[in-house]
């Protein structure tokens, strides 16, 4: 039997195997990064617009997700990818990134590296592309850049939200929306159209419900729904799904060199023109998000135990069954 050691943000595991690096390979030889190109090219083709654009951006939320997570187990568990990935919450994956982005040297790792950031951590995974020319240190510093850029993708309250209204099918109503103002001619009279301000708007996007806790106590019962709607640019997410299938592709080749497979064997990606690794931001909706709705006076809220809400509802069903 083996074992190893590694760490999930701060929480240590030691695991056992009779082969750990036969089972890594194993799991890292099974993965399939094209999925995410399949995808694109899928939807991109697709009739059905506002529906594949959904798609498209469900699949962008879902590639940001697992190229941090390889990335993550690159830093901390490169010798057992699987078993990192498999421990490691959605939580613990925020945190490792936040960490990484922040530069936090107390992060445990097993990678030797001056320093814990992206662009160290792109050095290492570009080590045995194209050895002491320009084309690879341009390639660290792009690559490094654009993780730090999709790092708010994960980390972002409002991008966290929208992921799960989209994962679970939450969301009430498709399309996008538009935001404009203009100053009222009279108290309670709407601003003819000829004067109103548009800040942005887009065809694409979501509207969902977020759950929000009422009450200053973390124990406290009370919630509350809040509409929230979304923009999305077609153009950008597509741009930036195909740039994180490339990253995707490149930590898993990095991952098997490091685990034993030659160089050779091994490829990696990125786009033809440095200009791509912009392009993405070139596209923007204006305004990404809005949160429109009522007011709740939360000092009105009477303090109330979980417990007693229980027993409000085992009475409810007392009476019902009399």
């Amino acid at each position: 039997m083996q074992s190893t050691i590694f760490a999930v943000s701060d929480d240590p595991f030691c695991l056992w195997e009779r082969d750990v690096k036969q089972r890594n390979l194993e799991f890292l030889d099974g993965l399939d990064p094209d999925y995410f190109y399949y995808v694109l090219e899928t939807h991109l083709n697709a009739e059905d617009e506002k529906r594949a654009v959904i798609a498209l951006r469900q699949s962008l939320h879902h590639a940001i997700e697992t190229m941090f997570s390889l990335l993550g187990a690159f830093v901390q568990a490169p010798d057992c990818v699987y078993a990192w990935i498999a421990k490691c919450s959605n939580t613990q994956l925020r945190e490792v990134v936040g960490r990484i982005t922040q530069g936090d040297p107390e992060l445990a790792t097993k990678l030797i590296i001056p320093a814990i950031d992206w662009r160290s951590i792109a050095a290492v995974i570009f080590a045995t592309y194209l050895p002491g020319t320009e084309r690879q240190s341009d390639t660290v510093e792009r690559y490094a850049t654009l993780w730090v850029r999709l790092s708010s993708e994960l980390t972002n309250e409002a991008q966290i939200d929208e992921h799960n209204s989209l994962k679970h099918g939450f969301r009430f109503r498709s399309g996008g929306f538009a935001l404009a103002f203009g100053v009222e001619p009279e108290f309670g009279v709407s601003p003819p159209e000829s004067v109103m301000r548009t800040l942005g708007g887009s065809t694409f996007g979501a509207t969902f419900f977020k759950i929000e806790k009422l009450g200053p106590k973390k124990s406290s019962p009370h919630i509350r729904s809040r509409r929230t709607s979304v923009n999305w640019s077609l153009e950008r997410t597509a741009l930036l799904l195909q740039l994180a299938h490339m990253s995707i592709c490149n930590v898993i080749s990095a991952l098997r060199i490091v685990n034993g497979v030659p160089p050779a064997e091994c490829k990696f990606l990125r786009p033809q023109h440095d200009s791509d690794f912009e392009r993405p931001w070139l596209y923007s909706t204006g305004v990404t998000s809005m949160n429109l709705d009522f007011t709740i006076d939360e000092q009105r809220l009477s303090e109330v135990t979980k417990s007693e809400l229980l027993e409000r509802l085992r009475k409810k069903n007392r009476q019902a069954d009399e």
